[in-house]
């Protein structure tokens, strides 16, 4: 009896996440990009990540040229500070910072104008294992970038639903001018 009632309590759980709209971050309906053909500008290795991102997007093909989307990647750079230290003057931890400056263009028209996605984390330092901090370092920055290729692809599906509805607001506008 209460195995029964434990697994109807479960079901109800997950009946309940399925009537929500749940989905994980990337997985649900409004995360598929609105344009078939993107192009990814930038030769660092956040254009790479994005073009990695953009090819597991289902119904999008990434092309060299003529896109219906263009995304270029204009800067990146990452950089870390002292957060604290020690008694005896040691660095225990740093912040880590990565910057990704972008553009976005659709149909020829300009999406996103310079934009800048800033992310930070924290490192733990430990001066009796210096390989292992650079690598964890590494680590960090390679998952900062993956994680900036999904916000590039959220914002500018993002600015692409807005688009046509400025189009309209701005055709509406020339034509009451007009009259």
């Amino acid at each position: 009896m209460l195995l029964r009632m434990k697994t109807l309590f479960l079901l109800g759980l997950c009946l309940s996440l399925m009537a929500c709209g749940f989905h994980l971050r990337g997985q649900g309906p409004n995360s598929q990009l609105l344009f078939k053909t993107v192009q990814v500008t930038g030769t660092g290795a956040a254009a790479q990540e994005l073009r990695k991102a953009l090819v597991l997007q289902p119904g999008v093909q990434l092309v060299e040229k003529n896109g219906e989307a263009i995304i270029n990647i204009t800067q990146e750079g990452s950089d870390k500070q002292i957060l604290s230290v020690n008694s005896q003057g040691q660095v225990i931890q740093y912040r880590v910072f990565y910057r990704v400056h972008f553009t976005a263009t659709a149909h020829g028209q300009p999406l996103l104008d310079d934009t800048t996605i800033s992310m930070m984390r924290t490192l733990q330092w430990d001066e009796n294992v210096l390989l292992s901090n650079e690598n964890e370092e590494g680590k960090l920055i390679t998952e900062m970038q993956r994680d900036s290729s999904q916000q590039i692809i959220r914002r500018v599906n993002a600015a692409a639903k807005l688009m046509p509805a400025m189009s309209k607001v701005a055709s509406s506008s020339s034509a009451a001018a007009s009259q």
